[in-house]
């Protein structure tokens, strides 16, 4: 598990509505929760090849119905340095779920899609999809 605060999507993650943000032990840890469902939101970072980036990136641009099933079909070899990062943040209910996924290039992980964000069956999907790459 990552620690939420050091994503690069941190800040719009601070600017989204429905998250909110706290800090507790004298400000040395940093929380942030799903408003709604007041469950706290646990941050993951995937090292991905080439090609299994280059899936995902067209998975997050499909439908939500078609990103959903393709999601629970994928099944990605995690690697190190691999040449895309995806950023998750997951609610522990599952209600939200947030992915930006990013590509090295000129020295560093540029994005290559905007946070997106969801809620309902495509965040627990996501959800889900996240668990699985834990084993």
């Amino acid at each position: 598990m990552k620690k939420i605060t050091s994503l690069q999507m941190w800040n719009d993650i601070c600017s989204d509505a429905r998250i909110g943000i706290s800090k507790r032990l004298l400000g040395l840890r940093t929380t942030a929760e799903y408003l709604p469902t007041h469950s706290i939101i646990d941050a993951r970072v995937l090292q991905l090849s080439a090609t299994d980036g280059a899936h995902l990136k067209h998975l997050l641009t499909l439908p939500m119905e078609e990103m959903v099933s393709g999601m629970a079909n994928f099944r990605p070899q995690l690697t190190v340095n691999g040449n895309y990062l995806a950023e998750l943040c997951c609610s522990r209910d599952g209600a939200f779920a947030a992915v930006q996924l990013r590509q090295f290039s000129q020295l560093s992980y540029e994005p290559v899609t905007d946070m997106r964000c969801y809620e309902g069956d495509a965040a627990q999907a996501l959800s889900q999809w996240v668990e699985a790459m834990k084993n």
